[in-house]
């Protein structure tokens, strides 16, 4: 009997001990789990700091870049006013600058900047022009020149020329109510898509809603390099002249060609536009009446003309100048179409911190100014009266007013107004 029970209790000694052992290893894996998980934890939340301190920097070299061409951007305005040269931007500075600065040192990081014309660009927000009370107006040259350069680009197997424009009008206008184009599209088609949305009927806010639109396909939108053709980026903006100007100093030839076009009723015709970008890059324009040797302004009666020697050169055409003439008359007409300066800019700032690299894309519209708005107490700073006529003809072309005063007027406290405003601004990481 004893022998029994010293059996029994063997056994459920030995029953405990094994249940402890098997509590102590499950312990020791929750344990090695909590551990592990910990570590793991760690070292995410360490690589996210690090990701995220090198994202910092690489934003803020690429912020600098922004700021570094806007400085550049000022310090020529102010250089030009300072020197009394006729007031004319052009590609050529641009090309300087971006080949100047290269890839600069900041800090641990590296930064990089360049800057392209927004003004050589068919301003797609110009095309219409808005009415009080009704739909608005088509700047008809303008969308003749867009037409044209749709014709001009290979669009492979997209939609035609026709199709493109109509479509891009209809994006544009105010509302469904408007007048649908022939070969355009409102509402109705874009719901009707697989992955429906919205007509914008209204000014857009970025080129890329190009590709949004009936007929342009990413083919025709991001171009083929092999066929020499730009994304359409580089043709087009949504920043540009709200009268639907284009610098003939900062257009490609294919721009140029499109709005000779549109202007003239012609066929577009690329060897004029290569003939005139390639002479702008060589020697800026300075005056719209240069253009009249390229004869796509309209010509004077012939009673009008005036038999001059081939080696008579002829006299600059100045605003307090210029005579009520038939030449004064194409000047005007080439104003129409053309200008000579540029107020809207887009700036890439490249950012590389290590593995990290950071793209900031800003658009920037530089106020027009003169020496007057860097006066302390609004005195006359400019001694040339004939540069200063032409600066303040300049700024009243390119700024909307309110009242009898300009929205580009000094701030209070004789400090000068901001001298530019962010439109858009974009970072790619």
């Amino acid at each position: 009997m004893a022998f029994v029970l010293t059996k029994k209790i063997k056994i459920r000694f030995y029953e405990k001990k094994g249940v402890a052992l098997i509590l102590s290893l499950v312990f020791i894996a929750l344990l090695s789990i909590l551990v592990v998980e910990f570590l793991y934890e760690a070292e995410v939340e360490a690589s996210l700091a690090y990701s995220q301190q090198g994202d910092l920097e690489a934003y803020l070299s690429a912020k600098s870049a922004v700021a570094k061409a806007m400085a550049y951007l000022a310090e020529d305005n102010l250089n030009t006013m300072m020197s009394g040269a006729p007031p004319v931007d052009s590609d050529f500075d641009l090309l300087t600058f971006n080949m100047s600065a290269g890839i600069e040192p900041l800090n641990n990081a590296l930064m990089r900047a360049s800057i392209s014309d927004e003004y050589g660009k068919i301003n797609l927000n110009a095309l219409l022009v808005p009415q009080s009370g009704g739909e608005p107006q088509e700047r008809t040259p303008l969308v003749n020149a867009l037409r044209e350069f749709f014709a001009l680009r290979d669009t492979g197997k997209g939609a035609s020329p026709e199709i493109i424009v109509d479509s891009i009008l209809d994006w544009l206008d105010y509302n469904d109510g408007d007048s649908e184009r022939p070969q355009g599209a409102e509402n109705d088609y874009y719901m009707g898509l697989e992955n429906p949305y919205s007509c914008k009927n209204g000014p857009m806010d970025s080129i890329e809603e190009l590709l949004l639109i009936k007929g342009i396909t990413p083919e025709i939108y991001f171009g083929d390099p092999e066929k020499g053709q730009l994304p359409l980026s580089e043709y087009f903006t949504v920043h540009g002249d709200w009268m639907g100007r284009v610098n003939i100093n900062s257009a490609q030839p294919e721009v140029i060609s499109a709005i000779v076009s549109g202007f003239t009723g012609n066929p577009a015709d690329l060897g004029l536009g290569q003939r005139i970008f390639d002479d702008a890059h060589t020697q800026p324009f300075t005056d719209l009446s240069q253009l009249e040797s390229y004869g796509f302004l309209p010509r004077p009666p012939t009673s009008q003309r005036k038999n001059t020697s081939p080696q008579e050169v002829k006299p600059v055409i100045t605003p307090s100048t210029r005579p009520e003439s038939a030449s004064a008359q194409r000047y005007v007409m080439s104003g129409q179409i053309f200008t000579l300066q540029s107020n809207a800019f887009r700036i890439y700032g490249d950012g590389l911190y290590q593995d990290r690299m950071v793209r900031i894309e800003a658009y920037v519209f530089r106020n027009p100014m003169n020496l007057d708005n860097w006066s302390p107490s609004g005195t006359n700073m400019n001694t040339n009266p004939v540069n200063s006529k032409t600066n303040q003809q300049n700024l009243s072309q390119n700024t909307k007013q309110t009242g009898s005063n300009p929205t580009n007027v000094q701030n209070q406290g004789g400090l000068p107004p901001e001298p530019f405003r962010i439109l858009d601004w974009k970072v790619i990481k």
